[in-house]
């Protein structure tokens, strides 16, 4: 896993946009970062190679904020745990 502080600012806004709002597939992440859809499903696929994220399995997903789980039609992807751990810890130094 690479450091935090050598990643990309585009590949730090897709993760803790993944953080911040839970799961969600490149077609969405693009809407509201802002960024090429095709950009973002590179930067994903690239964050699930180097551990950052990974594939959320099923065919259902069951969001916060959802009233009844949401059939997955996309790819979703979601931080992984050691992801998480890190975050949590950058956050309490104020890094992020």
């Amino acid at each position: 896993m690479k450091e935090w502080e050598n990643l990309a600012n585009s590949y730090r806004q897709v993760i803790l946009d993944l953080w911040h709002n839970g799961p969600d597939c490149a077609k969405f992440l693009s809407r509201r970062i802002g960024m090429d859809m095709a950009e973002c499903m590179t930067i994903l696929s690239e964050l699930e190679n180097m551990g950052w994220t990974e594939r959320v399995k099923g065919t259902f997903l069951f969001k916060r904020g959802f009233r009844r789980p949401k059939h997955m039609n996309h790819t979703y992807y979601s931080i992984t745990k050691q992801t998480e751990k890190m975050l949590r810890i950058l956050a309490r130094k104020g890094l992020i």
